[in-house]
């Protein structure tokens, strides 16, 4: 047995690598791994002849419970030894792909395509409570992302993200828009026009606060204003003796989020650097009040060209 191929689910997903693998007439076994779970699939020639999975009962059970894996880890070895006692099946790839697909639609699953994006509007905003779980999922789509994107981040089944998705919707939070138009012949022509036409798109900011030591606690920034301190009367109120009873102040603009002291008592710092003005935030800077501190984060947007190299290794 000689392993040829292994590589991360999140660059190449169950049904990609089948439809592949099974498309070269060859043999062998596909191996996958994602936490606790594990799974395997023989195939011969453009057949799958087994398949098992901890999650499923049956080998077409188990191929298709495969397919919303969108996290894990693949192995692919050249031998093909079926379990004993069991009969070899003949089960073809379009096929089974046809079935999830059913089944997807019917179970209400969004399709791969499927843009999100965040509806700015913040007097709804301040009148919806989030759970941490969404608020991590809202935080993901400031720039528009596709459901499989969305999936492939999260690492989680699709129905199960669908369901979270919806949700968000439900209350107004995110919007369904299609897929993204596909660029204009000027636009093609013209790099100028083409920057000129995405500079113009309206962009969202989505921004938290996570206090040390506590990154399950996290403050969402999703309204234009937000003041810190220690009085409850604060948006966000911070308990503690070193903060004041008005500390300082968050403000959401076009350029970014901004962060200006309130006259203090103990000051307001920045990455060790105290805040004397208005002072543009960035992702990843440690904001100290008093003695508390919390580490701001922005929702980033991929810029055109960015691409992650698939995670495989030839054997």
């Amino acid at each position: 047995m000689q392993v040829v191929l292994q590589g991360s689910l999140r660059h190449f997903g169950v049904a990609e690598l089948l439809s592949f693998l099974c498309g070269r007439g060859e043999s062998g076994t596909l191996e996958l791994e994602a936490g606790d779970h594990r799974a395997r699939v023989l195939f011969v020639g453009d057949l799958i002849v087994w398949a098992q999975s901890d999650r499923a009962k049956d080998p077409t059970g188990a191929v298709l419970e495969l397919f919303d894996w969108s996290a894990g880890t693949f192995r692919l070895t050249d031998s093909v030894v079926m379990p004993d006692n069991v009969t070899p099946l003949a089960l073809q790839v379009p096929a089974l792909l046809e079935e999830a697909k059913r089944r997807a639609e019917s179970a209400g699953v969004f399709s791969d395509a499927t843009i999100f994006r965040v509806v700015d509007d913040p007097a709804l905003q301040q009148q919806v409570s989030l759970t941490g779980d969404q608020f991590r999922l809202l935080f993901r789509l400031s720039g528009g992302r596709t459901f499989k994107d969305i999936v492939g981040d999260l690492g989680a089944p699709k129905q199960e993200v669908a369901e979270r998705l919806r949700q968000l919707v439900d209350v107004g939070l995110i919007a369904v828009a299609g897929p993204e138009p596909p660029p204009t012949i000027e636009e093609k022509t013209d790099p100028a026009l083409k920057k000129k036409t995405t500079a113009g798109r309206r962009r969202t900011l989505v921004g938290s606060l996570t206090p040390d030591g506590t990154p399950d606690n996290v403050y969402p920034l999703l309204d234009s204003a937000y003041t810190l301190g220690r009085a409850p009367s604060n948006t966000i109120s911070l308990p503690d003796g070193s903060v004041s009873s008005q500390h300082a102040r968050i403000v959401r603009t076009p350029e970014g989020f901004v962060l200006e002291d309130l006259q203090s008592r103990n000051g307001t710092f920045v990455n060790g650097e105290q805040v004397t003005d208005k002072r543009l935030l960035s992702d990843g800077d440690l904001i100290r009040l008093g003695k508390i501190i919390m580490t701001f984060n922005i929702a980033r947007e991929g810029k055109a060209g960015e691409q992650t190299l698939p995670e495989v290794r030839l054997g």
